[in-house]
């Protein structure tokens, strides 16, 4: 019987390619090499997202303060993270900034700063208003980090917490760390989710997408400028 094999590998017709040779032809090679790339990509395409998405939302884990900062845009989102504190920590109190006006709530003829819409939207959602002060001067994530530093110094406070949305946290971060830090204020970063996506799919969603490219662009922009 193994005789009989011994042959038949022998015929001309059945003979195994030289692997070798094979392999020394170029257009083989790259093609393999290709195929190699194609799977490790589509074995990692998915955790690198994830990861990009987990490196944004630098959040810290949830505690009370002496005084929480609601930042400025996004009053929906970042409002309701912050309701939701207010019911883990009932005694919490809150400041809401932004001087700028959202222009989509000109379309009801009113006309409101964002620290003022978000604080509105805290308000219908629970939060004693007595709760809620607003600071209206800045118009940028840099700007509301010098305004809060400013009255965490005249007000003797140094432990807060400073909302914002969760892919804006490492922006955030790098914004408020260096300075804050020198001043010996300790500062709790809390992520708003988005309603529309997460850490885990948001490549899956247009605001997703658009938010992310954002944020890489402005981490950018913000190490240069600032």
């Amino acid at each position: 019987m193994n005789h009989y094999k011994s042959n038949n590998w022998q015929r001309p017709g059945l003979r195994l390619p030289d692997m070798k040779k094979l392999w020394q032809k170029r257009a083989i090679r790259i093609a393999v090499y290709s195929i190699a790339v194609i799977i490790i990509a589509a074995l990692s395409f998915k955790p690198i997202l994830r990861g990009i998405g987990r490196w944004l939302n630098a959040t810290d884990p949830t505690e009370q303060t002496a005084m929480c900062f609601v930042l400025g845009g996004n009053s929906f989102e970042r409002g309701l993270a912050a309701v939701e504190l207010w019911r883990l920590f009932p005694e919490q109190e809150f400041i809401t900034t932004g001087g700028n006006y959202p222009y989509q709530i000109m379309c009801l003829d009113t006309m409101m700063l964002e620290c003022e819409l978000t604080r509105h939207w805290m308000i219908h959602n629970g939060v004693p208003a007595s709760s809620i002060d607003t600071l209206s001067s800045a118009h940028s994530t840099q700007d509301e980090s010098n305004e809060i530093l400013s009255w965490c110094k005249g007000h003797g406070v140094n432990n807060i917490t400073v909302i914002s949305s969760a892919f804006h946290m490492r922006r955030v971060r790098m914004v408020f760390e260096d300075k804050f830090e020198y001043a010996g204020i300790r500062i709790n970063f809390h992520g708003a989710t988005s309603v529309d996506y997460n850490d885990h799919n948001w490549w899956k969603n247009e605001e997703g997408l658009i938010m992310t490219n954002n944020e890489l662009v402005k981490l950018i922009y913000y190490a240069f400028k600032y």
